[in-house]
C-alpha cells in the first residue's frame, strides 16, 4: 500500500474514533478507568521505549535542543490545564474560556499527529502502527477528559477531522515535513507524557495497576518482536 493511501486511512480511522468517543460515547468511556489505565500502559511503554529513542536519534543531528520542544509540549499543556484556568477567574465565563483554549490546543496537537502519522508511513509499516495504536487508544479511552461539548454539528466534524486534515497536509509536503520532524515528534511526546502523569499518578478514582502492567507488558512485548524482525 502507498504510503500517502496509508496515511489517509489510519488518519481516518483516528478522525472517526475521535468524534465517536467525543460526541456519542463520550460520557461512558471517561467513567471506565480499566480502559484508560491500560491505554496509559500502552502510552507510557512507547514512550520510553520507541519515542525517547526516536528523538534522541534526531538530537545526533540537530543537537540536544530538539528536547527543548518536548518540554514545550509538556509545560504547554501543564499551563492550560493549571495557571490559565487559575489567572481568568475575573472573567464573566472562564470555563467558557478555558474550553476554547483547550479546543484549540488539542485540535492543533490532533492535527500534529495527522502529520507525524504521514511521516511515519512514508518509512514503513511497522513504525507507522507503532506510532498508530497508543494514539488510537488515547483518543478512544479520553486518557485526559476533555468535554468539549460542541453545539454546533459542523464544529463537531471539523474538530474531528484534525489527524485526516493532518495527514493531507503531511502528505502534500511529504518533505518539509520530514525535515522538521524531530521537532513535531518531540512536542507530540512531550504532550502525550504529560497527559499521561496527569491521568496515572495513583488515586483511589484514578488508575488501575494490574490494566496499566497489562498495558505496558503487551506493548512492550509488542516493541521488542518489531525490534527482533
Amino acid at each position: 500500500m502507498a504510503f500517502h493511501l496509508l496515511s489517509l486511512l489510519l488518519a481516518g480511522i483516528l478522525s472517526f474514533a475521535d468524534y465517536i468517543t467525543e460526541n456519542i460515547y463520550s460520557k461512558k468511556l471517561r467513567k471506565n478507568q480499566k480502559l484508560i489505565s491500560f491505554s496509559a500502559g500502552v502510552a507510557i511503554s512507547y514512550i520510553i521505549l520507541s519515542l525517547f529513542p526516536e528523538i534522541s536519534s534526531y538530537a545526533l543531528i540537530e543537537g540536544k535542543k530538539v528536547f527543548l520542544y518536548a518540554l514545550l509540549g509538556f509545560v504547554s499543556l501543564n499551563l492550560i490545564e493549571q495557571y490559565i484556568y487559575k489567572s481568568i477567574g475575573k472573567l464573566k465565563k472562564p470555563v467558557v474560556y478555558h474550553k476554547s483554549i483547550h479546543v484549540a490546543y488539542f485540535f492543533i496537537y490532533n492535527f500534529f499527529i495527522g502529520i507525524v502519522l504521514a511521516s511515519f508511513s512514508s518509512k514503513g509499516l511497522a513504525q507507522t502502527l507503532l506510532f498508530f495504536v497508543p494514539f488510537l487508544l488515547y483518543i478512544i479511552a479520553e486518557i485526559l477528559p476533555q468535554e468539549f461539548e460542541f453545539k454546533s454539528p459542523t464544529f463537531r466534524i471539523f474538530y474531528s477531522m484534525a489527524p485526516l486534515l493532518g495527514a493531507v497536509i503531511g502528505i502534500n509536503f511529504i518533505d518539509a515535513v520530514n525535515s522538521i520532524f524531530g521537532i513535531l515528534i518531540s512536542f507530540i511526546t512531550g504532550t502525550l507524557l504529560y497527559i499521561i502523569i496527569r491521568e496515572s499518578l495513583p488515586s483511589d478514582e484514578a488508575e488501575k495497576p494490574l490494566y496499566f502492567m497489562v498495558g505496558v507488558l503487551l506493548y512492550t512485548l509488542v516493541i521488542y518482536l518489531a525490534w527482533a524482525y
